[in-house]
């Protein structure tokens, strides 16, 4: 979860110390899950939280375990399919504007879902892509209120259409307690396919970096079936503040705004998400100058620095100070960057993130489709976590994230 949570969250920092933020998010919350009778739960001081910081932890949690939630229901829905997760706002920000070329204004992203899982199928000469709209929930409070979540929900996920159509989607919403975690979840169908060809036209498709579109994203109007609106009985902020302190704030007035994908730039958003996956893994491993090299100028920050705040203006001192080559068990190695703190009696915590060296080596080198290929060629190569105590978890997208505690002298 932990692992998910880092991945999926990485391209929403930027600020000098990202790379440290990115760490904090894989170690964070390494102390608020725990089992109980055989279930996942919450510890007793992650349930104590006070009630800003609950807000925090129940969105950040709702994340990774929505996450996990989908991917494992995917895989056994899709076999063979890989899925990655791509931040909307990130995706979307390369296609569309608003007024004076801004995107959206903050409170309008509300609107929007959370991420796009993009799935990956190769046989020895196809390729096919499709797509799958994720909002992830979470929340501390009683089991009712997931209805409000999940029925906000139902308006996000509609925000997107590719070619007309509405992708297939899915809502997961976490109850976190100390008895155990539940997770709920809506799956409306949809047009999940989004390209097809064989090997020669992806590697053509990804070799060309796509433009910023100028596009606006489309009012729904009452009598459309989609224009489903928020609903009215929903509780507010203010009456929810005692029974639940993890209500989201509402979602703005007005009806939904639709993103619309045109049919004939199917190809031009295929490379948007495959790019997007790259840049992800990428930063997640500390490399932000091949990072930048995969995202648009809208994007990057630099089409309009003072309306678009740039993702990839990160701290290469720091980068290049903390990156490591770590070996794997079974003889395998990742590229990434590896983070310590102290943590007392002569014990040190290291976090260590990054990727696959050949899969890093593929994507630093511009090879986004062979990554694709390749990526869970490594995940089904990967061996067992060696009994040291160190914690190993291995994505299907190659990422690797190790936690583990040495003695001071390493």
């Amino acid at each position: 979860m932990l692992h998910e949570l880092g991945v999926a969250t990485t391209l929403l920092t930027a600020s000098p110390l990202s790379q440290v933020a990115r760490h904090w998010a894989a170690v964070r919350y390494c102390a608020t899950l725990t089992k109980n009778g055989g279930r996942l739960a919450l510890t007793p001081d992650a349930n104590e939280v006070v009630y800003h910081h609950k807000v925090t932890q129940s969105e950040q949690l709702g994340i990774g375990l929505a996450l996990v939630v989908a991917k494992r229901l995917l895989r056994k829905q899709y076999r063979g399919w890989t899925f990655h997760a791509v931040d909307a706002e990130v995706a979307l920000k390369a296609g569309f504007v608003d007024g004076g070329g801004a995107v959206q204004p903050v409170s309008r992203t509300k609107m929007r879902p959370d991420y796009i899982l993009l799935g990956h199928h190769a046989t020895r000469r196809h390729r096919r892509m499709k797509i799958v709209i994720l909002e992830c929930k979470g929340t501390h409070g009683p089991p009712s209120f997931i209805h409000g979540q999940l029925a906000r929900a139902a308006v996000q996920v509609e925000a997107l259409s590719v070619g007309g159509s509405h992708p297939p989607s899915l809502m997961v919403a976490s109850h976190l307690t100390q008895a155990g975690i539940t997770a709920y979840v809506l799956d409306p169908p949809g047009d999940d396919e989004l390209w097809s060809g064989d090997d020669e036209e992806l590697d053509g498709l990804l070799s060309t970096a796509p433009e910023d579109q100028y596009c606006r994203p489309r009012t729904v109007s009452p009598p459309e079936p989609e224009a489903r609106q928020a609903p009215d009985d929903v509780p507010s902020p203010a009456d929810e503040i005692i029974t639940d302190p993890d209500l989201a704030e509402e979602l703005p007035s007005g009806a939904p705004q639709v993103f619309d994908i045109p049919e004939q730039q199917r190809g031009w958003f295929t490379q948007i998400l495959t790019r997007a996956v790259a840049a992800t893994a990428l930063l997640f491993a500390g490399n932000s100058a091949a990072a930048s090299g995969y995202a648009t100028p809208r994007q990057r920050g630099t089409e309009d620095p003072a309306f678009q705040p740039g993702l990839f203006n990160l701290d290469p001192a720091w980068a290049t100070s903390s990156a490591a080559t770590f070996a794997l068990p079974d003889g395998l190695s990742a590229e990434g960057t590896r983070h310590r703190a102290p943590l007392g009696q002569g014990r040190v915590l290291e976090v260590f993130r990054g990727v696959e060296s050949r899969l890093y080596r593929e994507l630093a080198e511009g090879q986004v489709s062979a990554y694709l290929r390749d990526a869970p060629i490594f995940f089904g190569r990967r061996a067992a976590s060696p009994a040291d105590g160190s914690l190993y978890s291995f994505g299907q997208d190659g990422t690797v994230l190790v936690v583990r505690v040495l003695n001071d002298g390493g």
